[in-house]
């Protein structure tokens, strides 16, 4: 294991800077994924799923179509049906057709759907707090800016190439 590691470690020195980087903070966020992860365990969600109970509680109506989750979680219409579908099965969500317009399918919180976000919302921006205090106010307002300009970035080269 520890010639694994400095393998790893001799391999990483060689990379560019911008290689370096990323693998730091991939590595980070699979790390804290994967502690956020075990914390959303307990309540027998995983973090798509609290992701979509997050989006529908923050939304100004409280009901969002299947699309407008999908934005909000950058993933597949199928992954978000799949998504759906399980949360549905807890009881945590449930699906109403639009009276205007039957094609469109809204998902919104179940009362119980909505005391388990709100009881894991609390939770989770406590653990979230934890993992960040390490940062002080100055540094987690330059990480802030690091990653909105890599966002940026991103951003930028995926219009382009659909261009």
């Amino acid at each position: 294991m520890q010639r694994l590691d400095n393998q790893k470690a001799s391999t990483a020195s060689q990379d560019p800077i911008e290689i370096a980087a990323w693998r730091s903070l991939s590595d980070t966020y699979k790390m804290v994924y994967s502690y956020i992860m075990s914390d959303l365990r307990q309540y027998g969600l995983t973090p798509p799923q609290y992701a979509v109970l997050r989006a529908i509680g923050t939304s100004r109506t409280k009901q969002l179509t299947m699309s407008e989750i999908g934005k909000e979680m950058t993933v597949t219409f199928a992954n978000i049906t799949t998504i759906v579908d399980n949360l549905e099965k807890l009881q945590h969500v449930k699906r109403l057709r639009d009276p205007s317009d039957r094609r469109l399918v809204k998902v919104e919180l179940t009362e119980a759907g909505s005391k388990l976000y709100h009881k894991i919302f609390r939770s989770h921006r406590r653990e979230v707090a934890k993992l960040m205090k390490i940062l002080d106010r100055d540094e987690l307002q330059k990480l802030i800016e690091y990653t909105g300009a890599i966002k940026k970035n991103t951003s930028a080269k995926a219009l382009s190439s659909k261009a």
